[in-house]
C-alpha cells in the first residue's frame, strides 16, 4: 500500500477563533488545565464554523450515498474533543459554550437524519467512569486517545454495527478471524506528549504519564499489528493520527470485530478528504473493494470541508471537484 500510517499533530493555529479571556495570551496553542491536563485551543468551536461545519456534513451525507451504490457500507466514527469529555479539568474560569457543547451531538443528529451510519462516540465517552487516572480515555500530555480509548471507539462501533441492518450485513459478508487481547499487568510510562512540545520555552517539565496498555494477537501469528495491509482485508479503517496503529486502535478494532482489517492514517495536515481519495485511488481498494470502511474524523475536523482555507494550500480543494472525483473512482 502507497499510503503510510503518520503520527503527527500539526496545530491550525490560523483557524482558531477562541474566546478564553480567562486564559493567558501567550500565543501558546496549549491551555493548561488542572491535574497536569493539557488541551489544544483548537478543539474549542465557534458559531463562524457553522457555514463550514454545514458544508463538511453535506459532503459526508452526499458520499455515504456514493458509497451505497458502491454496495460499500460507511461507518463514520467522529472523535469527540477531548475538552468536552474531561472538561473538569480544564482550568478555573474556562469553559465550554453553548455551541462547542452541543456541536457534535447537533452534527449527529443532522447526518443521522440524512443515512449516514455514524458512531455516537461522544456519548459512549462522556458516559464512561474512566475518564481518569491511568484508564482515562485521552493522554493527559496529548491530543490523542489512549489504549483504553481507542477500545471504547471499537466496543462503541461494533455496539453500533449489531443494531445497524446495513452494516452487520457488511460486518456478515467479511470472514472471521480469531484474535485475543491481553491488557498489561500493570500501567507503564509513556512518552506520547505532542501538547508539551507545544508548549512556550520555559514552561513547566511533566514526567512521562502512566498509562495501561493492551496487545492483540491473532491465532497462530505473532501480532495482529504485522497484518495491517493483509492481502485480502474487506473492512477498511481510515482516518487521522487517531488511527494510527500508536493508540491502539487498529488492533482494537481486529480484537472487537474479530476481523481482519486494513488501516490507514492520514496526517491532520492533509486534512480526511485527501486521505480517503488517495485510498480510492490505490491498488489497496482497486483490487479488493471493501465491504465496509471505517471513516475516523476527529470533531475538531467537522470545521474543514475539501475547500477549508486555513488547510496547507497544497490539500485545499473545491468541493464540488472533491465528489466528482471520488464519484469518478467509485464509478
Amino acid at each position: 500500500m502507497k499510503l503510510k500510517s503518520t503520527f503527527t499533530y500539526c496545530a491550525l493555529v490560523a483557524a482558531a477563533t477562541l474566546s478564553l479571556s480567562a486564559q493567558a495570551q501567550d500565543g501558546s496553542t496549549v491551555v493548561v488545565g488542572k491535574n497536569n491536563w493539557l488541551f489544544t485551543k483548537y478543539e474549542f468551536a465557534h458559531p463562524s464554523d457553522a457555514a463550514d461545519t454545514q458544508a463538511t456534513i453535506q459532503m459526508l451525507e452526499k458520499i455515504n450515498k456514493m458509497f451505497e451504490r458502491k454496495g460499500i457500507a460507511l461507518a463514520l466514527a467522529i472523535v469527540p474533543s477531548k475538552i468536552r469529555v474531561n472538561a473538569d479539568q480544564l482550568p478555573d474560569g474556562v469553559k465550554l459554550d453553548e455551541y462547542t457543547a452541543q456541536k457534535y451531538e447537533n452534527a449527529v443528529k443532522s447526518l443521522k437524519a440524512s443515512g449516514v451510519n455514524v458512531v455516537n462516540l461522544n456519548q459512549s465517552f462522556l458516559n464512561s467512569p474512566d475518564r481518569e487516572g491511568e484508564k482515562s480515555l485521552f493522554m493527559r500530555l496529548d491530543t490523542h486517545w489512549s489504549n483504553s480509548g481507542a477500545m471504547l471507539a471499537a466496543e462503541t462501533i461494533k455496539a453500533e454495527i449489531d443494531v445497524n441492518p446495513i452494516l452487520k450485513a457488511a460486518w456478515g459478508a467479511t470472514p472471521e478471524e480469531k484474535y485475543t487481547l491481553t491488557w498489561n499487568a500493570r500501567s507503564t510510562p509513556v512518552r506520547t506528549r505532542d501538547l508539551v512540545r507545544l508548549l512556550p520555552s520555559g514552561s513547566a517539565n511533566y514526567p512521562p504519564e502512566l498509562v495501561l496498555q493492551f496487545k492483540v494477537k491473532r491465532d497462530n501469528e505473532s501480532s495482529a499489528g504485522l497484518l495491517a495491509g493483509g492481502d485480502a482485508t474487506l473492512i477498511t479503517a481510515i482516518g487521522s493520527s487517531y488511527s494510527n496503529k500508536n493508540t491502539g486502535y487498529p488492533d482494537a478494532l481486529r480484537y472487537v470485530l474479530q476481523r481482519n482489517i486494513l488501516d490507514i492514517s492520514i496526517p491532520v495536515d492533509q486534512g480526511p478528504w485527501v486521505g480517503m481519495e488517495s485510498y480510492l485511488k490505490d491498488e489497496a481498494f482497486k483490487t479488493t473493494k471493501p465491504k465496509m470502511i471505517i471513516w475516523e474524523i476527529p470533531e475538531r475536523e467537522l470545521r474543514s470541508p475539501p475547500n477549508y482555507k486555513h488547510r496547507d494550500a497544497r490539500y485545499v480543494i473545491d468541493n464540488n471537484d472533491w465528489l466528482s472525483r471520488v464519484d469518478a473512482l467509485l464509478k
